[in-house]
């Protein structure tokens, strides 16, 4: 609950540029997945905090490192003091719109759509577009999203000795269900 407050005050310059018309969802669910041949890894948050503008399709994400779990408090452990560095680089952003932004789409059954916007990973800034699943599912506003990133891209280092358990790219899972903000 803290740490979703804290995000909630990172996140508000962003919420204060926005329009009236937001949407909120503070308990995203954001995994990244590495399958090799040796090791499946999984890292799991359900604390990500996304806002989605409205009126103009604009969209942020913000992630603690330190709010990922995986099955071993070995790999956690690995994952936030040797790959993320997570006390030197706590927290993962997105900043991005939706391309070909409409009002309408918000309202319609949840269709594809790109996103297309800045991933900062690990101090690295990258521009990605993402295939995007985004509207009404069983009355409620979701959006869906699976991505591949590749670690080196973000300076993410690999140590040679495990290069092998860990895949050179990461497959990403993102499921948001907004609220209107405020509520």
């Amino acid at each position: 609950m803290v740490r979703n407050f804290l995000l909630l005050i990172l996140l508000g310059a962003s919420v204060s540029a926005f329009g009236q018309e937001k949407y909120i969802a503070k308990n995203t669910y954001i995994s990244f997945y590495s399958s090799t041949p040796m090791e499946d890894i999984l890292g799991e948050s359900n604390e990500v905090v996304t806002i989605l503008n409205a009126e103009t399709g604009e969209i942020a994400f913000q992630a603690l490192m330190t709010t990922f779990h995986f099955k071993r408090a070995l790999m956690e452990e690995h994952f936030n003091e040797n790959y993320m560095e997570s006390t030197k680089f706590p927290k993962a952003k997105f900043s991005g719109k939706i391309e070909g932004f409409n009002k309408e789409m918000l309202k319609n059954p949840a269709a594809e759509v790109k996103v297309t916007g800045t991933l900062s990973v690990h101090g690295v800034d990258k521009t990605i577009t993402v295939p995007v699943k985004l509207g009404m599912e069983n009355g409620k506003l979701v959006g869906t999203a699976k991505f591949k990133v590749t670690p080196e891209d973000y300076g993410i280092a690999i140590p040679s000795l495990v290069r092998d358990k860990i895949a050179k790219q990461m497959e990403v899972t993102v499921k948001a269900e907004y609220q209107p903000y405020g509520q």
